[in-house]
This record gives C-alpha cells, structure tokens and sequence, in this order.
C-alpha cells in the first residue's frame, strides 16, 4: 500500500509540473485528483490498520509537505528560471504615434459625433471622440488632446 501511495503521489507532482507546459488545467486538476487520493488512502486504507492515528496523519502530512516542497523547487528555480527566455514574451509593443493635429487646432464636424466620428481639421479628415457627448454635423470643434487612435475634441 505504501507503494501505491508514493506512485500516486509522485504521479501526481508530475502531473501538477506538467501543468507548467500544458494549458488547459487537465493536466493539473488531475495531479491534484491523485495527491488526493494518495492522502485519502494514507488516512483511510484498510492495510493500514496497524498504523495508529498519529501514524497516519504523519504520513498525510508528509504527502502534503513533500507535494508542496517539490512544487515550489520546481516552480521558483526550473519553470522560472530555466525555463524564462523560451516561455516569456520579452518583447515590447510600443504605442503608437500620435495622431498628426495638435491641441487647440479648430476644425468641423463632417458626420454628428456620438460622440466617434469624423472631423476635419487643418483640412485633413481625422476619427475623433467628443468630449461632450453629441454633437451634430458641422458643429466647430477645437482639438483637446489625441488620443491612440483618434483625436480627443470640444465643441466651441
């Protein structure tokens, strides 16, 4: 029975490492199936009978030590460590420039901003949100900020 329980368990962590490389969490929920039941026949196995109570716990808590301990070895200096240049993106997106008019430049409104829409402004078309809210078809508007992607607006 002994046996049995250390299988378990050992299957168990390694499922529960596997889980590192496998989305999903089958992988992980499945290790922690068999942690589990290797604690439930540490506590409940009938072979086990002439193991006292303390005994039995001890060993439990053994299961739930050494499950945890290998866990973490593997968790903070193999999956991160080693593993950190292959599986983490380092890579950085960076934000794009911003859109061509500047605060305080005066324009008209070429659809009604609710509140996206198209404006023109220094004669070039631009998206733009209106601060306000609403605003109808032709309504001078003066630029306030910009915006990733569009121009932040005011009716004047």
């Amino acid at each position: 029975m002994l046996a049995s329980i250390a299988i378990l368990t050992l299957f168990g962590i390694l499922l529960i490492m596997l889980e590192t490389f496998l989305p999903g969490w089958v992988a992980g929920i499945l290790g922690t199936i068999a942690i589990f039941t290797a604690l439930w026949l540490a506590l409940m196995s009938e072979e086990l009978a002439g193991w006292t109570t303390n005994q039995r716990g001890a060993l439990a808590l053994a299961i739930v030590v050494f499950s945890m301990a290998v866990l973490i070895v593997w968790l903070r200096w193999f999956a991160v460590k080693l593993f950190h240049r292959t599986l983490t993106l380092t890579t950085s997106i960076e934000s794009p420039p911003p859109v061509g008019a500047a605060p305080g430049s005066q324009g008209i409104a070429l659809t009604e901003l609710r509140p996206l829409g198209r404006a023109e402004i220094a004669g070039q078309r631009y998206e733009v949100r209106c601060q306000d809210g609403l605003a109808a078809t032709g309504t001078r508007i003066e630029v306030i900020a910009a915006e990733p992607g569009n121009l932040l607006v005011r009716i004047l």
